[in-house]
């Protein structure tokens, strides 16, 4: 009966080898470098201006359900903006359609040598710390624009 409950396994493993739960197979790796590479692709081809997007002189189509209804900004309002002017070399506007832009941008960028890596060293896995580096960076962007958010809708509020 406490066979049932032997935590061996677990007081003998390694901290280093504690993270397993983050760590991507390979199709998971590909699918975030493809995605990655795939915004940063449009970000190159897109052209922003102050009314949206554009596509070799066509408008985009798709806007901001909440700011097109409410007239409320989402959290990533401007965001597509912001990546397609960065993607085109403008940082100033990039900070301009969104002040986070930059920050989110750069995120991309890391994920593409990042993803190389961890494709490139299969079937050995990402060493742990570069693994909780790389969940604490993205936690650190992601709360860095929901509280950048909490900030504008405090300004509408106040």
């Amino acid at each position: 009966m406490t066979a049932a409950y032997d935590t061996t396994a677990i007081r003998d493993s390694k901290p280093d080898m504690v993270l397993s739960a983050p760590d991507f197979d390979a199709a998971g790796h590909l699918t975030v470098l493809l995605f990655c590479g795939a915004v940063l692709a449009c970000a190159a081809v897109l052209t922003p201006g102050e009314e949206g997007l554009s596509l070799l002189g066509y408008r985009w189509p798709f806007h901001c359900w909440l700011h097109e209804t409410l007239g409320i900004k989402c959290a990533l309002c401007g965001m597509s903006r912001s990546f397609c002017a960065l993607g085109h070399g403008d940082i100033a506007a990039g900070l301009r359609f969104h002040r986070l832009g930059a920050l989110v941008f750069a995120l991309f960028c890391l994920q593409i040598p990042y993803r190389l890596y961890a494709l490139a060293i299969r079937p050995r896995k990402v060493h742990a710390k570069l693994v909780r580096f790389h969940i604490a960076l993205v936690v650190l962007v992601s709360a860095a624009v929901l509280v950048n958010w909490v900030v504008y809708l405090g300004g509408l509020l106040l």
